[in-house]
């Protein structure tokens, strides 16, 4: 069963709803200078610690230069598919699904997330407090 089925869900398109949004967008095309502008000066990625490399990450260097790296060694493409936005105020909750491709994989692999994002008063993405189905993406580790 898809999110927004389960949830009966509309999201509204608050402010903080369009700028995660455009973060995602950001991300899944790669766009440094857009991210760059969404992100504050130091974000925080808090990456559940079940998964490859979960930790937590402190800065660009740090996130995109050793976390988002290490995952793209290990499974190749990487991307989030959005289902659902809920808009906390100070925060937004993101549901949605990890769709990526193991190395000895033929077709692509879907894992369940929850970001949620911290939002500063200055509009700016402070960073992301991730939940994932760890046990499910450490599988496709065997399959290397």
């Amino acid at each position: 069963m898809e999110i927004n089925a389960f949830l009966n869900h509309n999201d509204k398109d608050t402010p903080n709803i369009v700028l995660v949004k455009k973060l995602y967008e950001a991300l899944n095309n790669g766009e440094r200078y857009a991210i760059t502008e969404i992100l504050s000066e130091n974000p925080t990625w808090n990456v559940c610690p079940g998964i490859p490399h979960g930790g937590v990450y402190y800065g660009i260097n740090e996130v995109f230069g050793t976390f988002y790296r290490a995952l793209i060694e290990i499974y190749g493409t990487f991307r989030a598919d959005c289902e659902a936005f809920i808009d906390g105020g100070d925060v937004v909750v993101v549901l949605g699904f990890y769709v990526f491709k193991a190395r000895k994989e033929k077709e692509n692999v879907r894992i369940r997330f929850s970001h949620t994002w911290k939002v500063s008063t200055d509009n700016r993405i402070e960073g992301v407090w991730q939940v994932c189905d760890s046990y499910e993406m450490r599988k496709y580790l065997e399959t290397e």
